[in-house]
């Protein structure tokens, strides 16, 4: 279909952003967007480089639209708020088809849709690689937001659904790519998914924030080991968390098995899987329950937070820390 030219992507992005939304009083066609808001505002800037953070090889352009902004989603959901507001910015290589490029807007467009999110603004530029950056801007609840600085000792760790499931739908992919046709692919479809197109717990994490029982959030983007650190290392606590307790689809054991990978390294250091990893208050645990027995939720508590610093895995044998061992950018 062609190389892409400037004007032709901004036609495209411009035609398909021309929505209204409240508190949106300007967005593309002029220098700048300009909107209100009642009271604060959840900024989040995430980028994502081509061989780096994805593949192309392997991740067809539509579910990679759609998971440059879930990821980003994904951050106002740890916060226990709403989406409202996109920019994106684009640095495309001037080869780059645009078939790929319109493929790859329609799935930006269509989960921004999904979310009742709009992209106002950005950039587009030439450049030797793929780069994107997308900032989005969310708005609290009425309880406000939930930050990773506020598990106590006595807290209680959970995590909203399965986990490794990403991480091992990549090895998968890579795994073809490197053998073609070795494997049967469509036994591991969740996993792929997982990593393909993954899914931010916006409704949940209003949800939770509304049960006014947490006290501190986080999403799992580079492994459970570093994510929860970063809550531990905010809050001057410890986490010490069941090896046994943490949720996994049916399909990571085979998985893990066939491509010769730890499952518990996959669920611990992996990350990707963007499900969210909560403290609920002490003493709070039954109230938190009988909270959540009307929504269809698969929660699950894995551990406890003490004094100290630190997370420590509690396993057949002993203990092992596990502080920050996730994934590096």
């Amino acid at each position: 279909m062609g190389t892409w030219s400037e004007r032709r992507l901004i036609e495209k992005i411009r035609q398909a952003s021309q929505v209204t939304a409240e508190g949106l009083l300007t967005a593309i066609g002029d220098d700048c967007c300009e909107v209100t808001a009642n009271g604060s505002w959840l900024i989040s800037t995430d980028t994502l480089v081509d061989r780096v953070h994805f593949d192309r090889s392997f991740h067809p352009p539509h579910l990679l639209g759609r998971k440059t902004i879930a990821v980003n989603l994904s951050d106002i959901a740890a916060m226990g708020a709403r989406p409202r507001f996109v920019q994106l910015s684009l640095c495309l290589p001037e080869n780059l088809d645009w078939g790929w490029i319109s493929s790859y807007l329609d799935g930006v467009f269509e989960i921004l849709r999904e979310y009742d999110t709009v992209l106002v603004g950005g950039d587009t530029v030439k450049g030797r690689d793929l780069v994107v950056s997308v900032t989005v801007f969310g708005e609290p609840t009425t309880k406000g937001a939930i930050y990773r600085s506020g598990a106590k000792e006595g807290d209680t760790v959970w995590v909203s659904g399965p986990i490794g499931s990403a991480g091992c739908g990549l090895a998968l992919l890579v795994h073809e790519k490197n053998h073609p046709g070795k494997l049967d692919l469509s036994t591991f479809q969740n996993l792929l998914d997982a990593h393909l197109n993954p899914v931010p717990c916006i409704d949940l994490g209003i949800g939770l924030a509304q049960s006014e029982m947490l006290t501190a959030m986080q999403d799992i983007s580079d492994g459970l080991a570093t994510d929860l650190a970063h809550i531990c290392q905010a809050s001057g606590v410890s986490a010490h968390i069941d090896a046994d307790r943490l949720p996994y689809l049916p399909e990571l054991k085979t998985a893990a098995m066939v491509l010769g990978l730890n499952r518990q390294d996959l669920m611990l250091r992996a990350g990707e899987d963007y499900q969210l990893v909560f403290t609920v208050a002490q003493g709070r645990e039954q109230a938190f329950s009988c909270f959540t027995e009307k929504y269809e939720w698969e929660l699950t508590r894995i551990g406890t937070i003490h004094s100290g610093e630190g997370v420590f895995l509690q396993k057949e044998g002993g203990i092992e820390e596990i502080t920050f061992q996730g994934y590096e950018h």
